[in-house]
C-alpha cells in the first residue's frame, strides 16, 4: 500500500510540473532521466557457496525535473528535483530538492545538492564521457563509481561522499564562484548529516541526534581549475571537508563520535581522443575507520564517435586497526588491510539516446584477520537517456 501510495504521489508531482508553465508564465521545464536494464554474471566470487545462481537482471530508471528561468537584469533562477531509483522494488527515492540563483556574482544554491566535495573534488574521466554521451548513472554503466550489485566497492573513494558517509542528499546552502582565468571555488554548510529523518525535511528531528547521524556543522570547500591549449585538455581540483562527530551507541553511525576530516586532490588530461584521470582521497578522520584511509584512483579512456573505452584501477590502504571489517556475507575479514579495484568498460551509442555497454569489474580485499574478499563480476546492458 505504501508503494502504491508512493507512486501516486510522484504522478501527482509529475503532473504539476507539467502544467507549471500555465501557472508561472516564462519559466521553462525540462525533463529528463534513463530508463535502464542490465544482466550481471559472477565469474569467481569469495561467497560462491551462498548464491543459488551466478546470474542476475537488473532494472532502474531516474527521473529529472528542472525549472528556469532568467530575468531582464541577467538573473538566473530555477530549481531542480530528481527521482532516483524509480523502480518496482524502491518506488520511487528523492535525491534533489533544491532552489538556486546564479549571476554575476557565481551561483548560490539551497536544499537537498551535491556538496562542493563532490562538485569539485570528483575527478573520473570514465564518468564524464560516458555521461556526456547520455549513459552513465545508478550503477549502469559507471564503472568505478558507485556500488557493485553483487557485492565489494565498499572500501574506496573517488571523493569524499563515499567512505566517510558524508552524503549528497542532506539540506545545505551552496556557493559557487564564477570561473576567472579557468579558476573558481565552492564552499557549502550542512547542519547535520545522516539518517532518512535529517534529510533536511525532518523538522524537528533534524534538532534531535538518532543512530543514524553522523556529523553536525559540516562544511566542505574546494578549489578548481579547468582550461585548453590547443588540442589539450586540462583540470586540477583539490578539497577539503570537515564536520564535528555525533556519538551514537555502538551499533550506530558513528559509535566513537569521530570528527569528519576529509581531503581530496585529483587532476585530468584529455588530448587527441585520449583522456586520463587520477585522484586521491585522504580520509584522515571518518566515522568508519579509526585510522585513516587512502585511495587513489586513475582511469585511461579512449573515445571516438559513438565508441568509448575505459580502463579504471583504485587502490586503497587503511592504518592498521582501522576497524574496517568484511561486510555482510563478504566473508569473515577484519581490519582492512588493503583493497584493489580494476575494471574495463566499453560503451557503443547504437541510435540517439540509446547506448550499450559491456564491463568487467575485479576487487580483492586483503585483511589482516580472517579470510580476504575476492570478487569479479561481468556486466551488460542498455540504457536509454533522455
Amino acid at each position: 500500500m505504501m508503494r502504491v501510495v508512493i507512486s501516486g504521489a510522484a504522478a501527482l508531482a509529475v503532473a504539476a510540473l507539467a502544467s507549471a508553465p500555465a501557472a508561472a508564465a516564462g519559466l521553462q521545464v525540462k525533463i529528463s532521466g534513463f530508463v535502464a536494464f542490465q544482466s550481471t554474471l559472477s565469474l569467481s566470487d569469495s561467497r560462491s557457496d551462498n548464491f543459488d545462481r551466478d546470474y542476475d537482471f537488473q532494472t532502474n530508471a531516474r527521473l529529472i525535473f528542472d525549472v528556469k528561468n532568467v530575468t531582464d537584469s541577467g538573473l538566473e533562477y530555477g530549481a531542480r528535483v530528481r527521482f532516483n531509483s524509480v523502480n518496482r522494488d524502491d518506488g520511487v527515492r528523492v535525491t534533489r530538492t533544491y532552489v538556486y540563483v546564479k549571476g554575476t556574482f557565481g551561483t548560490i544554491t539551497f536544499g537537498n545538492a551535491p556538496t562542493i566535495a563532490d562538485d569539485i573534488g570528483y575527478v573520473y574521466a570514465h564518468d564524464d564521457l560516458v555521461s556526456d554521451m547520455g549513459a552513465g548513472g545508478l550503477d549502469f554503466g559507471e564503472l568505478l563509481d558507485g556500488d557493485f550489485p553483487l557485492g565489494g566497492g565498499n572500501f574506496y573513494s573517488i571523493d569524499a561522499t563515499y567512505l566517510a558517509g558524508l552524503t549528497n542528499e542532506d539540506t545545505r546552502i551552496k556557493y559557487l564562484s564564477p570561473t576567472i582565468n579557468g579558476f573558481s571555488f565552492g564552499i557549502d554548510f550542512t547542519p547535520v548529516v545522516g539518517g532518512a529523518g535529517h534529510a533536511g525535511a525532518g523538522g524537528v528531528n533534524d534538532l534531535i541526534n538518532d543512530d543514524q547521524t553522523f556529523y553536525e556543522n559540516v562544511v566542505t570547500a574546494g578549489v578548481n581549475y579547468e582550461d585548453t591549449f590547443g588540442g589539450l585538455s586540462v583540470r586540477g581540483a583539490a578539497t577539503a571537508a570537515y564536520g564535528n562527530g555525533v556519538q551514537t551507541s555502538a551499533a550506530g553511525a558513528n559509535p566513537h563520535g569521530h570528527n569528519l576530516e576529509v581531503y581530496t586532490i585529483g587532476g585530468k588530461v584529455g588530448y587527441d581522443n585520449f583522456y586520463a584521470s587520477v585522484n586521491w582521497t585522504h580520509n584522515e578522520s571518518i566515522a568508519l575507520a579509526d585510522k585513516s584511509v587512502d585511495t587513489i584512483i586513475g582511469d585511461l579512456s579512449y573515445q571516438s564517435g559513438p565508441f568509448l573505452a575505459s580502463l579504471s584501477y583504485a587502490y586503497t590502504w587503511a592504518g592498521k586497526h582501522s576497524g574496517l571489517n568484511a561486510a555482510d556475507g563478504d566473508g569473515n575479514g577484519q581490519d582492512l588491510q588493503d583493497n584493489h579495484i580494476v575494471g574495463a568498460n566499453v560503451t557503443y551509442t547504437v541510435a540517439p539516446g540509446l547506448n550499450t555497454y559491456a564491463e568487467v569489474i575485479y576487487e580483492k580485499q586483503n585483511f589482516r584477520e580472517g579470510g580476504d574478499f575476492e570478487n569479479a563480476n561481468l556486466i551488460t546492458g542498455l540504457i536509454l537517456g533522455f
